[in-house]
């Protein structure tokens, strides 16, 4: 559990910086967060460059929390995703031609990520973990 000041100082960061912590603790947890309605399934917000859709996801159930409360998402809920289950999904994300907003703020800055740069950069840091 992060303090209030940690939580504050990794929302902080810039999307660059925020995008390297959640690879590093999505590997370490081996689960990443996202928002999930009941009924339509999960969080996808726009890319404004290309109009693309993008899939929203957090490091932790807090982070997500935050994003859900203060971006006015009310009507989704915070989800578990298992990490490895995520990186199959990417396959579909890359033939849908969908993106990825790595940890999003309440202000919708994040690092959109295709999903081929993901998968390399979780790989790099399995690799580091092996070592």
């Amino acid at each position: 559990m992060l303090t209030t000041q940690q939580i504050d100082e990794v929302l902080a960061k810039k999307p660059e910086n925020r995008y390297k912590y959640f690879i590093r603790t999505a590997a370490a947890q081996e689960e990443v967060w996202g928002l999930m309605d009941g009924e339509d399934g999960w969080l996808l917000l726009e890319d404004d460059e290309d109009d693309t859709d993008v899939f929203a996801v957090f490091p932790s159930a807090e982070f997500a929390e935050i994003f859900r409360e203060k971006a006015g998402f009310e009507e989704f809920k915070v989800e578990a995703l298992d990490l490895f289950e995520f990186l199959e999904w990417l396959d579909d994300f890359d033939k849908d031609k969908m993106k990825v907003a790595v940890f999003p703020t309440p202000d919708f800055q994040s690092a959109v990520m295709t999903p081929d740069r993901l998968r390399k950069d979780f790989q790099i840091e399995f690799d580091k973990e092996q070592e």
